[in-house]
């Protein structure tokens, strides 16, 4: 059984997303999951594969909650985080950010294109690319 949307509540599509963009929601369902990390500081960042019915992400979950996430869960995140990491798209939970499952299993989604594989450059960068062309 799906859950509700909360009224005026819009979802964002992983196709829409920008790096730096804050504070939307979205779902999404879980396609893989990896091994947890550590960070330094002992935190743990759990990474998936994730995907609508857009295209697929790679997103990360901060602490134990990711823990508790599976292949085929359906998760709605309210107040998400579109960042760059390494110059490539990652989704995340914001600070005060909420994760919830809505379901499992059943939704429409587009494992391609896989917009963490495409590498975002700023505008600085790309004008140094275009003078680089230019000169050749």
């Amino acid at each position: 059984m799906a859950v509700p949307l909360k009224p005026g509540q819009k979802l964002t599509s992983i196709a829409t997303l920008r790096p730096s963009m804050r504070g939307f929601d979205c779902e999404v369902i879980v396609l893989e999951t990896a091994m947890p990390t550590t960070t330094n500081a002992g935190l743990t960042i759990h990474t998936f594969l994730a995907a609508d019915r857009t295209g697929s992400i790679i997103m990360t979950i901060w602490g134990t909650e990711g823990g508790y996430i599976r292949n085929g869960d359906i998760l709605r995140i309210e107040g998400a985080e579109a960042r760059l990491f390494k110059g490539f798209l990652q989704l995340t939970t914001a600070k005060f950010g909420k994760l919830m499952r809505v379901g499992e299993e059943t939704m429409l989604f587009k494992d391609q294109p896989n917009f963490s594989e495409m590498m975002w450059v700023t505008e600085e960068e790309s004008r140094a690319m275009a003078e680089g062309k230019n000169k050749a």
